[in-house]
């Protein structure tokens, strides 16, 4: 496994230093403020925990109704 793959997991053991079962958190949730909207900002979870707020979301741009559509 290299460090570019993507697919990198690290099952941490517990006599493990604490910064070894940490995962990075980027961006934020519903329940953030402005902040840590930021794809930037970023933050810490452990790998054993799990979050409703923490996730991919697939987005998408959204500018109008084609002028098609109108007709």
């Amino acid at each position: 496994m290299g460090d570019l793959n993507p697919d990198y997991r690290y099952k941490a053991k517990a006599d493990d230093p604490t910064y070894l079962k940490r995962k990075v958190i980027r961006g934020g949730s519903w329940k953030d403020v402005g902040y840590y909207l930021m794809n930037g900002t970023r933050s810490y979870d452990f790998q054993d925990s799990a979050r409703s707020t923490i996730g991919f979301r697939c987005v998408m741009d959204f500018t109008g109704r084609d002028i098609r559509d109108i007709r």
